[in-house]
């Protein structure tokens, strides 16, 4: 048996090396693409002022409720029971409302994710375009993305970062660095 599963494992061996002998593969450097194109720089630009801007707003509301803690505080022994427990609920209302906040803005479901995606989603699909062109007119079999970590070893001459930076700025007229 033992002898059966070493001739299959060498005949199968020899046909992979045989098919896959004729196969074409390259790969790419997303990362490389990613900071090389204009249009992914000032999406992250818009993303970053937004984030700064939401960032701001929560802000804001932090310090609100600090303001009613301190003043809660300062005033607590001064209050009447009813009065008290108002101010309770207020505090508790507003953490709830930070929580709130932080969820719809920056949660997994959230505004900037939501931008990220309407942002982003436009230019992979460019980016993706680039590379099917550059695979067919390069007559690629596969492309592999580096970025991955599917490589472990791989000649530079089957790079086509080069290529497909220099495709985007063909057909989409952006000048990349």
């Amino acid at each position: 048996i033992i002898m059966k599963v070493k001739q299959y494992f060498i005949l199968l061996t020899i046909i992979l090396s045989y098919a896959f002998s004729e196969v074409k593969i390259g790969y790419v450097d997303s990362n490389e693409i990613m900071k090389s194109f204009e249009e992914v720089r000032q999406a992250q630009i818009d993303l970053e002022k937004e984030g700064r801007k939401l960032e701001a707003e929560g802000i804001k509301l932090v310090n609100k409720l600090d303001s009613l803690k301190q003043d809660y505080d300062r005033q607590r022994l001064l209050m009447s029971e009813t009065r008290r427990k108002e101010k309770e609920k207020e505090m508790t209302q507003m953490e709830q409302s930070i929580q709130q906040f932080q969820l719809e803005k920056f949660g997994p479901e959230g505004e900037i994710y939501k931008l990220q995606v309407a942002k982003m989603t436009p230019i992979t699909n460019k980016i993706n375009a680039a590379i099917n062109i550059v695979g067919k007119e390069q007559g690629y079999d596969i492309i592999l993305d580096a970025l991955s970590g599917a490589i472990v070893y791989a000649l530079p001459q089957h790079d086509l970062t080069e290529s497909v930076i220099e495709e985007l700025t063909k057909s989409t007229g952006i000048e990349t660095e």
